[in-house]
């Protein structure tokens, strides 16, 4: 009885371990959590849309588009645009 405790306490101990390994892992690299999203640059929703840079910048102002900003490029979520 003792022991069939002690090998599923070392089982749990073992998932604890991975799970801490895994939270770790993730907590470095925000970008994974971020990988069914797919982001877009300017150029490519140019293309993506077909429609002319000065359509581009009146949907981007009148439209809900998410955007997020790495390195000084702005980046558009796919799925929040409308064709």
């Amino acid at each position: 009885m003792d022991e069939e405790i002690l090998q599923k306490l070392d089982t749990v101990l073992a998932r604890q371990e991975e799970l801490k390994t895994m939270m770790l892992a993730l907590s470095h690299n925000p970008l994974i959590l971020e990988q069914a999203e797919v982001w877009f640059t300017k150029e490519k929703v140019l293309d993506e849309l077909c429609i002319a840079p000065r359509t581009f910048y009146r949907r981007r102002k009148t439209e809900n588009w998410k955007t997020k900003r790495s390195g000084g490029t702005v980046y558009y979520l796919k799925s929040s645009l409308r064709k």
